[in-house]
C-alpha cells in the first residue's frame, strides 16, 4: 500500500523543449505541452506534436484540435515528471503513514 502511495505521489513540472525550432521531419510527440506565441498568447495542448510547419494538439474549452504555425511560436514547454520532488513527497508521505500506523 505504501508503495502505491509513493508511486501515486508523482509531481510534474513544465520544462522548455530544447531546440524547439528543430523537429524531425516525421514530427516529435510532446504529450501535454504549453505553447507561448510571439504575441504573448499561451495555449495548453494535449497530445501535442511538433511538425515541420506547425504545432498541433487538442486544447481550448471545447478540446478541439488546434494548429499553430511554427513561425508564430516563441517557446514550447512540456509537462515532465519531476523525480526529485516525487521522491521527497513520496518518502515523506511514507514516513508519516508509518509513524501514524505505529501509534
Amino acid at each position: 500500500m505504501i508503495l502505491l502511495l509513493h508511486l501515486g505521489a508523482s509531481c510534474s513540472t513544465w520544462r522548455t523543449v530544447p531546440g524547439a525550432g528543430l523537429a524531425r521531419p516525421e514530427g516529435e510527440r510532446l504529450g501535454h505541452a504549453r505553447v507561448l506565441l510571439r504575441d504573448g498568447t499561451e495555449l495548453e495542448l494535449r497530445k501535442a506534436t511538433i511538425r515541420p510547419d506547425s504545432i498541433v494538439g487538442f486544447g481550448g474549452n471545447t478540446r478541439s484540435q488546434l494548429s499553430v504555425a511554427r513561425s508564430e511560436v516563441a517557446r514550447i514547454d512540456r509537462l515532465r515528471p519531476d523525480a526529485i520532488t516525487t521522491l521527497v513527497v513520496g518518502t515523506a508521505t511514507s514516513v508519516i503513514l508509518l509513524f501514524l500506523g505505529t501509534r
